[in-house]
């Protein structure tokens, strides 16, 4: 079945026969949210990505680049973070670091059955976050044939100031549900394309606030990886920056990944803002997202 067009609002056209397929991914507590589904292209098919989107991104906003990866003889998972894009239910809420690692591990089930064993794992922004900790995560029962993370949201710049902090501490006790402002609604941060600014501006899926105990859960997952112990992540792993970049500390992002890599990533930078997909020019950004995928195959 085709997406309709307000459940992906892609920020780039593709041609009709390439439209990912939309299902539904039903999460232990009952949650259903949606996955987008790109078939693979040509004779050389490898093992599946499963696509992690950021704190205020869908998936969108990187289906050009899922598309790429297909070409390139993938089938790709984009994944839609409970509580983002088109979910209207409980928006901008997560219980907890535990459930969205969990939700992770479904979706890499999913992957695994479609087209495994192993999944190649990518995350772009706070997805990276999130994939590095799967990827590290005890829990995880997929094997990840390799990890790509994209200006992961490891060290960020941009954060909730300290007077927000201790509103969210009070509220996790008196109204966990509670929203904040997400503190990257200046569009300029993510990026100096004009059209893909109009597109930001203009993206009604884009999400804007979060729950107390969803920025708590990000906190949890900020623990996690700081208490992680180094050369934990075995898997073949690649590090893409963006020199412009003014969410994340690219400086304190590196150290980090090399810590938990033992210096084995390979590392990429690009001319770029912090979403190095809407620049006038993604294809540097695609074909190194193909490299770092045939890392692990």
């Amino acid at each position: 079945m085709l997406p309709e067009p307000d459940e992906l609002h892609s920020a780039c056209e593709l041609p009709l026969d390439r439209l990912p397929r939309r299902e539904v991914l039903r999460l232990d507590d009952g949650y259903e949210t949606c996955v987008f589904l790109h078939d693979p292209c040509g004779e050389r098919v490898g093992a599946p990505v499963v696509y992690l989107h950021g704190i205020q991104s869908h998936p969108g906003w990187f289906v050009g680049s899922a598309a790429a990866l297909a070409d390139a003889g993938h089938a790709v998972c984009q994944v839609t973070r409970r509580g983002s894009g088109s979910n209207e239910a409980d928006r901008g809420h997560a219980r907890s670091a535990g459930q969205l690692l969990q939700d992770t591990e479904i979706a890499c089930r999913l992957a695994a059955v479609v087209a495994g064993p192993r999944v190649h794992l990518v995350g772009v922004s706070w997805g990276g976050k999130l994939a590095a900790a799967y990827a590290a995560w005890a829990g995880r029962s997929v094997e990840i044939a390799s990890l790509t993370l994209v200006a992961p949201g490891i060290a960020p710049r941009v954060d909730v100031p300290f007077a927000t902090k201790l509103v969210v501490a009070a509220s996790l006790l008196l109204c966990p549900r509670r929203r904040f402002a997400i503190p990257l609604n200046d569009v300029e941060l993510f990026t100096s394309n004009e059209s893909k600014r109009k597109y930001l501006r203009e993206d009604p899926l884009r999400l804007h606030e979060a729950t107390a105990q969803f920025l708590y859960a990000s906190r949890q997952l900020d623990g996690l990886l700081r208490n992680l112990p180094a050369g934990c992540l075995t898997m073949p792993v690649t590090l893409l920056l963006a020199r412009r970049d003014r969410i994340i500390d690219n400086a304190a992002t590196l150290a980090a990944v090399q810590r938990l890599t033992n210096e084995r990533a390979r590392v990429e930078e690009f001319d770029a803002d912090h979403t190095i997909e809407f620049e006038p020019d993604p294809q540097p950004l695609h074909r190194a997202l193909a490299r770092a995928v045939g890392e692990g195959e």
